[in-house]
């Protein structure tokens, strides 16, 4: 499977234990985040064509926040019980402030309760924050739902919004700082009022605080437990379920919380399962084997050659969508090899990407062309970048200095045959051009360090995708920020993002945002390979499963039959 590297969200690609969730995708973390590469699912993802918010319209009201992002329970409804994931990789951080990886999202997401959220057609709507306005482009005043409390018993006001966005864009490590940057300061105007002034103009605002730049922690929490949140945020969140334990390499336990601010459309009681555990499962055969056994109950990702299968399974529920997450592997412009940007692109014309796509992914999926995925309102179906051609590759090389070719090492998630697969087919499809892969098989938390540090030549990894054009680009390929893995730097780039930050109108974002990805793929810092899909694979036993582009699993409607 690939991981995705979410960095925050990253979906490294690193191949394995997503490549099933996307299964159609390549390696995340996603974070996001980045990934390892997901598995496959069998929806071509070129035709999804969805509208996300951009921006705020000047006045927002809430339509009914108790069931905001959650799926609507009909009729009955079975109370209790408790669930069971299997995930492909553990996480490596409980603080949404410091998370840069897409499996932290799955945990982030029934812990933890954002300011907005996304509805199934990716619009933004109310969850902490019941409506907000905008009187001017630099101006949003939100409005906060009553009787929140966190876990730790303490409440959820303005005061606590305050910390959390101040806390964001000054804390030490922090990897939200550049999604929240144009946030000049916080002011309280009531408990259940708060301002944000911004420097600028920032299109993509409500988007990123859909995610973790948006999602509250208890202050209380923050400062008792220290050095020691990051693995332990006991009282932490304002979510549908209270962290109990992480047992590192094994499982993550949540509980219910009883005291949940949401009800369903019916006035019951959120959430409906007393508990759920997340079973770190690295193995993708294993993690098949749990769901079909009903020792899981969801899986996080699934292998793409078991997929036909699944569709035809009698214990096994499968569904897919075209995903945001974009897969394929980082290059590390800031040491040899790859400082030398005809070397990166002989790398990108050597890789055949329809050939990955059939033998890995068995046309699940789309071949990648960008940054900008299938279901973004910014993507251009006519773009086509890159083809294999072994004739420019070796003349990349010629022109890059290296006319007999040179190596690297290619760090590839452990645990998943597919993961492995496509690198190999990297490796002998590099081959071929006169350019040697050495694949070294790692724990995804070690590549996910190596990226941070910038300590690798380069590492299968992908994107888990975000709504807004914004959340594919600027941290991972904008100067300096902190998604940017591979060190990419392009002055010209830098000012196409920046302008489209600012902008109200979207075609001129569009405009620049796909000038930013010729320019990018040009510049060949990540070369990508697919797009994926996101993916519910479920015993029959899961009911009301709400399956999002964004792939991530939301437990607060979920119930077990």
């Amino acid at each position: 499977m690939k991981l995705l590297i979410s960095k925050g969200d990253r979906y490294w690609r690193l191949l394995s234990g997503l490549i099933a969730l996307m299964l159609v995708a390549t390696v995340l973390a996603a974070c996001g985040d980045n990934t390892a590469t997901p598995a496959a699912a069998s929806t071509t993802a070129a035709a999804a064509s969805t509208t996300a918010a951009a921006g705020a319209s000047a006045t927002t009201a809430a339509s009914n926040a108790t069931t905001a992002a959650a799926g609507s329970a009909g009729g009955d409804v079975k109370m209790g019980g408790s669930l069971r994931i299997a995930l492909e990789n553990d996480v490596s951080k409980l603080d949404p402030m410091l998370s840069s990886a897409f499996v932290e999202r799955q945990v982030f997401y029934n812990m933890y309760d954002s300011l907005v959220a996304i509805d199934d057609k990716l619009n933004i709507v109310p969850s902490l924050a019941d409506s907000w306005t905008q009187p001017d482009p630099k101006t949003y005043i939100f409005k906060l739902h009553p009787n929140v409390k966190f876990h730790d018993g303490t409440d959820f006001n303005a005061d606590a919004v305050k910390f959390n966005i101040e806390r964001d864009l000054t804390g030490t490590g922090s990897q939200r700082k550049s999604e929240i940057s144009s946030i000049a300061s916080v002011e309280v105007v009531d408990p259940l009022t708060v301002k944000f002034n911004l420097t600028a103009p920032f299109a993509p605002l409500l988007a990123n605080l859909v995610d973790r730049a948006g999602m509250m922690v208890s202050p209380t929490a923050v400062k008792k437990l220290g050095e020691e949140f990051v693995r332990n945020p006991v009282g932490a969140g304002t979510g549908p379920f209270k962290f109990v334990e992480w047992k590192k390499d094994d499982r993550i336990v949540l509980e219910k919380n009883p005291n949940y601010w949401r009800k369903d459309a019916a006035g019951r009681q959120l959430p409906y399962l007393d508990k759920v555990t997340y079973n770190i499962i690295t193995d993708e055969t294993a993690r098949l084997t749990n769901l079909k056994t009903g020792d899981a109950d969801i899986a996080n990702s699934v292998p793409s050659k078991d997929v036909p299968d699944l569709r035809n399974s009698t214990e096994v529920v499968y569904k897919d969508t075209p995903s945001v997450a974009w897969y394929g592997f980082y290059l590390n412009v800031t040491a040899d090899p790859f400082t030398n940007k005809a070397l990166r692109q002989a790398v990108a014309y050597a890789v055949d990407r329809e050939s990955i796509l059939k033998t890995v992914f068995f046309n699940i999926g789309a071949v990648s062309t960008g940054p900008i995925p299938p279901p973004s309102w910014a993507y251009d179906p006519s773009y086509k970048p890159y083809t294999r051609d072994v004739a420019k590759a070796k003349a990349k090389l010629a022109e890059g200095n290296k006319p007999d070719g040179f190596s690297f090492k290619l760090e590839v998630a452990a645990g998943s045959p597919q993961n492995l697969q496509e690198a190999q087919l990297i490796r002998d499809q590099l081959k071929e051009a006169g350019i040697t892969v050495e694949i070294v098989q790692l724990e995804f938390s070690k590549i996910l360090d190596d990226l941070d540090k910038k300590q690798y030549n380069a590492a299968l990894v992908g994107w888990s995708g975000r709504i807004d054009p914004d959340g594919n680009i600027y941290n991972q390929f904008h100067t300096g920020s902190p998604l940017n893995n591979s060190g990419y730097s392009n002055k010209d780039v830098d000012k196409l993002l920046e302008a489209a930050r600012t902008s109200s109108d979207q075609n001129e974002r569009k405009t620049d945002y796909q000038n930013a990805q010729k320019q990018i793929m040009d510049d060949a810092s990540y070369i990508f390979i697919n797009y994926g899909v996101a993916v519910e694979a479920t015993t029959k036993k899961v009911q009301n499963f709400l399956l999002l582009p964004d792939n991530i699993i939301r437990l607060s409607q979920v119930w077990l039959k």
